[in-house]
């Protein structure tokens, strides 16, 4: 028998140490995402945030295409992201291209 209490709501998990702020980083990107993606341009919709590091803001596009137009307007992006309260700090953006689609 498992003396262990069962987990049966996990949005109420919080664990400790490194896992701890993974989760709690987690939960920042994704409002972060949230406030970001209704103003985004129709084009650039399917942009993601993906990772902060020292002030580099970390965007996914999903194919070369987006990429290519997100590149040409990081100034725009740039503002935007600028504009959503929890992702203040940030000086620059990085485009990527997602490879699992």
């Amino acid at each position: 028998m498992c003396p262990h209490k069962p987990t049966t709501n996990i949005s109420n998990f919080s664990p400790n140490g490194d896992l701890g702020q993974l989760f709690a980083q987690a939960k920042i990107y994704n409002e972060i995402n949230a406030q970001l993606t209704p103003k985004l341009p129709e084009t650039l919709k399917t942009l993601e945030l993906c990772l902060i590091k020292d002030g580099a803001a970390t965007l996914i596009a999903s194919n070369p295409a987006i990429a290519s137009r997100a590149k040409q307007q990081t100034h725009e992006l740039l503002t935007l992201l600028q504009s959503v309260s929890l992702a203040g700090k940030i000086d620059r953006i990085n485009i990527k291209v997602s490879i699992k689609q």
